[in-house]
Protein backbone atom coordinates (compact mmCIF):
# COMPACT_ATOMS: atom_id res chain seq x y z
CA UNK A 1 0.00 0.00 0.00
CA UNK A 2 1.93 3.40 -1.04
CA UNK A 3 1.95 6.39 1.72
CA UNK A 4 -0.37 8.82 1.18
CA UNK A 5 1.14 12.76 0.72
CA UNK A 6 -2.19 13.81 2.00
CA UNK A 7 -1.18 12.50 5.06
CA UNK A 8 2.48 12.69 5.55
CA UNK A 9 2.93 8.48 5.64
CA UNK A 10 6.37 7.46 6.10
CA UNK A 11 6.06 4.34 7.23
CA UNK A 12 8.68 2.32 9.95
CA UNK A 13 10.23 -0.69 8.66
CA UNK A 14 13.40 -1.05 10.38
CA UNK A 15 12.83 -4.23 12.73
CA UNK A 16 15.66 -3.13 15.13
CA UNK A 17 14.06 0.29 15.86
CA UNK A 18 10.23 -1.19 16.36
CA UNK A 19 12.01 -3.28 18.71
CA UNK A 20 13.50 -0.52 20.61
CA UNK A 21 10.43 1.69 20.35
CA UNK A 22 8.44 -0.50 22.18
CA UNK A 23 10.51 -1.55 24.83
CA UNK A 24 11.25 2.05 25.55
CA UNK A 25 7.36 1.59 26.97
CA UNK A 26 7.74 -0.46 29.41
CA UNK A 27 5.34 -1.79 31.14
CA UNK A 28 2.12 -1.78 29.85
CA UNK A 29 0.29 -3.43 32.79
CA UNK A 30 -3.13 -1.66 34.12
CA UNK A 31 -2.33 1.31 30.78
CA UNK A 32 -4.10 1.47 27.82
CA UNK A 33 -1.89 1.43 25.16
CA UNK A 34 -3.01 3.86 22.47
CA UNK A 35 -0.47 3.80 19.42
CA UNK A 36 -1.22 7.33 17.39
CA UNK A 37 -1.36 6.17 13.33
CA UNK A 38 -0.60 2.47 12.94
CA UNK A 39 -0.10 2.85 9.55
CA UNK A 40 0.59 -0.62 7.96
CA UNK A 41 0.77 -1.81 11.38
CA UNK A 42 4.82 -2.84 11.96
CA UNK A 43 4.51 -1.31 15.99
CA UNK A 44 0.91 -2.94 16.32
CA UNK A 45 2.49 -6.66 15.76
CA UNK A 46 5.42 -5.46 17.98
CA UNK A 47 2.71 -4.12 20.82
CA UNK A 48 0.27 -6.92 20.64
CA UNK A 49 3.38 -9.57 21.20
CA UNK A 50 3.42 -7.67 24.73
CA UNK A 51 -0.13 -6.88 25.40
CA UNK A 52 -3.76 -8.29 24.97
CA UNK A 53 -5.16 -5.16 23.33
CA UNK A 54 -3.97 -2.02 21.62
CA UNK A 55 -6.64 1.07 21.06
CA UNK A 56 -4.98 2.72 17.85
CA UNK A 57 -6.29 6.34 15.65
CA UNK A 58 -6.09 5.87 12.25
CA UNK A 59 -6.97 8.78 9.74
CA UNK A 60 -6.33 6.91 6.56
CA UNK A 61 -9.07 4.62 5.53
CA UNK A 62 -7.52 1.88 3.72
CA UNK A 63 -4.82 1.59 6.32
CA UNK A 64 -7.75 1.09 8.55
CA UNK A 65 -9.35 -1.87 6.79
CA UNK A 66 -6.29 -2.78 6.17
CA UNK A 67 -5.36 -3.37 9.59
CA UNK A 68 -8.54 -4.51 10.36
CA UNK A 69 -8.29 -7.33 7.88
CA UNK A 70 -4.88 -8.08 9.69
CA UNK A 71 -5.53 -8.08 13.37
CA UNK A 72 -8.35 -9.95 15.52
CA UNK A 73 -11.18 -7.05 16.85
CA UNK A 74 -10.69 -8.21 20.04
CA UNK A 75 -7.38 -7.42 20.18
CA UNK A 76 -6.85 -4.26 17.99
CA UNK A 77 -9.54 -1.45 18.43
CA UNK A 78 -9.96 1.14 15.65
CA UNK A 79 -10.85 4.46 15.93
CA UNK A 80 -10.95 6.09 12.72
CA UNK A 81 -10.28 9.27 12.58
CA UNK A 82 -8.20 12.64 13.51
CA UNK A 83 -5.91 12.34 16.24
CA UNK A 84 -6.07 16.62 16.43
CA UNK A 85 -9.59 15.92 17.31
CA UNK A 86 -10.01 12.57 18.87
CA UNK A 87 -12.49 12.75 22.09
CA UNK A 88 -9.65 11.37 24.41
CA UNK A 89 -12.54 10.30 26.84
CA UNK A 90 -13.87 7.93 24.15
CA UNK A 91 -10.36 6.03 24.37
CA UNK A 92 -11.57 3.99 27.18
CA UNK A 93 -14.46 2.91 26.25
CA UNK A 94 -13.24 1.65 23.35
CA UNK A 95 -10.77 -0.37 24.90
CA UNK A 96 -13.64 -1.69 27.14
CA UNK A 97 -11.93 -0.16 30.08
CA UNK A 98 -13.12 2.00 32.98
CA UNK A 99 -12.61 5.89 32.37
CA UNK A 100 -9.96 5.94 34.92
CA UNK A 101 -7.36 3.57 33.14
CA UNK A 102 -4.43 5.68 32.50
CA UNK A 103 -2.82 5.53 28.78
CA UNK A 104 0.18 5.03 27.45
CA UNK A 105 0.94 6.79 24.11
CA UNK A 106 3.08 5.31 21.50
CA UNK A 107 3.63 7.02 17.90
CA UNK A 108 5.62 7.58 15.00
CA UNK A 109 4.12 10.99 14.25
CA UNK A 110 3.37 12.36 10.97
CA UNK A 111 5.89 15.57 10.67
CA UNK A 112 3.37 18.01 9.77
CA UNK A 113 0.49 17.75 13.29
CA UNK A 114 3.69 17.43 15.20
CA UNK A 115 2.95 21.26 17.26
CA UNK A 116 -0.52 20.72 17.51
CA UNK A 117 -0.90 17.23 18.88
CA UNK A 118 1.84 17.59 21.57
CA UNK A 119 -0.06 20.85 22.09
CA UNK A 120 -2.72 18.10 22.58
CA UNK A 121 -0.67 16.26 24.69
CA UNK A 122 -0.14 19.02 27.28
CA UNK A 123 -4.27 19.63 27.52
CA UNK A 124 -4.46 15.77 27.91
CA UNK A 125 -1.51 15.47 30.25
CA UNK A 126 -4.16 13.97 33.46
CA UNK A 127 -5.25 11.03 31.40
CA UNK A 128 -2.15 10.15 30.39
CA UNK A 129 0.41 8.01 31.99
CA UNK A 130 3.25 8.13 29.33
CA UNK A 131 4.23 8.96 25.71
CA UNK A 132 7.09 7.02 23.78
CA UNK A 133 7.02 8.86 20.41
CA UNK A 134 8.69 9.90 17.21
CA UNK A 135 8.99 12.97 16.13
CA UNK A 136 11.33 15.44 13.45
CA UNK A 137 14.28 15.69 15.46
CA UNK A 138 14.06 18.94 14.80
CA UNK A 139 10.87 19.52 16.92
CA UNK A 140 12.42 17.92 19.56
CA UNK A 141 15.48 20.09 19.78
CA UNK A 142 12.82 22.86 19.88
CA UNK A 143 11.09 20.88 23.14
CA UNK A 144 14.08 20.28 25.19
CA UNK A 145 15.92 23.23 24.13
CA UNK A 146 17.74 24.90 27.55
CA UNK A 147 17.45 29.29 27.68
CA UNK A 148 19.37 31.30 25.17
CA UNK A 149 18.83 29.50 22.04
CA UNK A 150 17.17 29.95 18.84
CA UNK A 151 15.66 26.10 19.69
CA UNK A 152 14.19 28.13 22.62
CA UNK A 153 10.85 29.27 23.19
CA UNK A 154 7.01 28.90 23.73
CA UNK A 155 6.33 25.17 22.53
CA UNK A 156 9.03 23.86 24.64
CA UNK A 157 8.66 25.94 28.02
CA UNK A 158 5.00 25.10 27.78
CA UNK A 159 5.67 21.16 27.75
CA UNK A 160 8.39 21.26 30.01
CA UNK A 161 5.57 22.15 32.60
CA UNK A 162 3.81 19.54 32.26
CA UNK A 163 6.01 16.89 31.18
CA UNK A 164 9.37 15.43 31.80
CA UNK A 165 10.93 14.34 28.22
CA UNK A 166 13.87 12.50 27.16
CA UNK A 167 15.53 12.13 24.30
CA UNK A 168 16.34 8.57 23.38
CA UNK A 169 17.69 7.75 20.09
CA UNK A 170 17.56 8.85 16.26
CA UNK A 171 16.37 7.32 13.44
CA UNK A 172 17.89 7.93 9.57
CA UNK A 173 16.08 8.62 6.84
CA UNK A 174 16.53 4.44 5.82
CA UNK A 175 14.15 3.21 8.66
CA UNK A 176 10.97 4.58 6.53
CA UNK A 177 8.93 4.20 3.43
CA UNK A 178 9.23 6.16 1.80
CA UNK A 179 12.86 7.65 3.39
CA UNK A 180 11.40 11.51 4.69
CA UNK A 181 14.26 14.25 4.20
CA UNK A 182 14.37 14.32 7.65
CA UNK A 183 16.12 12.58 11.05
CA UNK A 184 13.62 11.63 13.07
CA UNK A 185 13.89 11.08 17.18
CA UNK A 186 12.60 8.49 19.50
CA UNK A 187 11.58 10.43 22.69
CA UNK A 188 10.20 9.40 26.13
CA UNK A 189 7.38 11.50 28.21
CA UNK A 190 6.12 11.74 31.58
CA UNK A 191 3.94 13.88 32.98
CA UNK A 192 4.94 15.97 35.71
CA UNK A 193 2.42 16.24 39.06
CA UNK A 194 -0.86 17.83 38.85
CA UNK A 195 -0.02 20.57 40.96
CA UNK A 196 2.86 21.83 38.81
CA UNK A 197 0.43 22.51 36.24
CA UNK A 198 -2.97 23.50 37.38
CA UNK A 199 -5.55 24.56 34.87
CA UNK A 200 -5.43 28.18 35.38
CA UNK A 201 -1.79 28.62 35.56
CA UNK A 202 -1.55 26.80 32.48
CA UNK A 203 -4.37 29.12 30.64
CA UNK A 204 -2.12 32.05 31.76
CA UNK A 205 1.30 30.44 31.16
CA UNK A 206 -0.29 29.71 27.68
CA UNK A 207 -1.16 33.34 27.34
CA UNK A 208 1.77 35.30 29.16
CA UNK A 209 4.21 32.83 26.03
CA UNK A 210 1.82 33.90 23.37
CA UNK A 211 2.47 37.55 24.48
CA UNK A 212 6.25 37.24 25.36
CA UNK A 213 7.35 35.44 21.84
CA UNK A 214 5.45 37.22 19.35
CA UNK A 215 8.13 39.14 17.95
CA UNK A 216 11.38 37.13 18.90
CA UNK A 217 13.67 39.98 17.80
CA UNK A 218 12.23 41.94 20.40
CA UNK A 219 12.56 42.48 24.04
CA UNK A 220 10.24 41.34 26.69
CA UNK A 221 8.92 44.28 27.52
CA UNK A 222 8.45 45.40 23.90
CA UNK A 223 6.73 42.39 23.24
CA UNK A 224 4.25 42.58 26.19
CA UNK A 225 3.42 46.09 25.52
CA UNK A 226 2.48 45.36 21.70
CA UNK A 227 0.36 42.39 22.90
CA UNK A 228 -1.21 44.60 25.60
CA UNK A 229 -1.92 47.70 23.42
CA UNK A 230 0.72 49.70 24.72
CA UNK A 231 -0.49 49.71 28.49
CA UNK A 232 2.95 50.47 30.44
CA UNK A 233 1.09 50.34 33.89
CA UNK A 234 -0.12 46.85 33.24
CA UNK A 235 3.59 45.76 31.61
CA UNK A 236 5.22 46.99 34.53
CA UNK A 237 3.19 45.74 37.20
CA UNK A 238 3.67 42.33 35.62
CA UNK A 239 7.42 42.66 34.95
CA UNK A 240 7.62 43.82 39.07
CA UNK A 241 5.68 41.42 40.30
CA UNK A 242 7.90 38.33 37.94
CA UNK A 243 10.96 40.31 38.86
CA UNK A 244 11.84 40.09 35.18
CA UNK A 245 14.01 42.29 33.37
CA UNK A 246 12.53 43.69 30.31
CA UNK A 247 15.15 44.50 28.17
CA UNK A 248 16.28 40.87 28.16
CA UNK A 249 14.96 39.01 24.76
CA UNK A 250 12.45 36.31 25.34
CA UNK A 251 15.00 33.94 24.67
CA UNK A 252 16.86 34.53 27.80
CA UNK A 253 13.87 34.30 29.91
CA UNK A 254 14.54 31.08 31.94
CA UNK A 255 11.60 28.44 32.35
CA UNK A 256 11.09 29.76 36.37
CA UNK A 257 10.79 33.36 35.27
CA UNK A 258 7.73 32.84 32.59
CA UNK A 259 6.11 30.40 35.30
CA UNK A 260 6.28 33.64 37.86
CA UNK A 261 5.16 35.69 34.78
CA UNK A 262 2.30 33.10 34.43
CA UNK A 263 1.27 33.93 37.98
CA UNK A 264 1.63 37.60 37.42
CA UNK A 265 -0.41 37.19 34.74
CA UNK A 266 -3.26 35.84 36.58
CA UNK A 267 -3.57 38.83 39.32
CA UNK A 268 -3.08 41.42 36.59
CA UNK A 269 -4.84 40.17 33.88
CA UNK A 270 -8.76 40.09 33.73
CA UNK A 271 -10.07 36.53 33.60
CA UNK A 272 -6.58 35.07 32.17
CA UNK A 273 -6.74 37.14 29.10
Amino acid sequence: MRASRRWGQNFLVDPGAIRRIVEATGSLAGLIPLEIGPGRGALTEELLGRVERVVAVEIDPRLSASLRARFSPERLTIIEADVLTLDWASVAASAGVPASRPIAVIGNLPYNISKPFVMRLVEQRRRIDRAVLMLQREVVDRIVAAPGGRDYGAMGILVGAAYRVERLFDLRPGAFRPRPKVVSTVTRWRPRSSEALSESVEVALRACLRASFGHRRRTLLNNLRSALAGDERTVASLLRQADLDGSLRPEAITPEGYRRLADAWRDVMPSNS
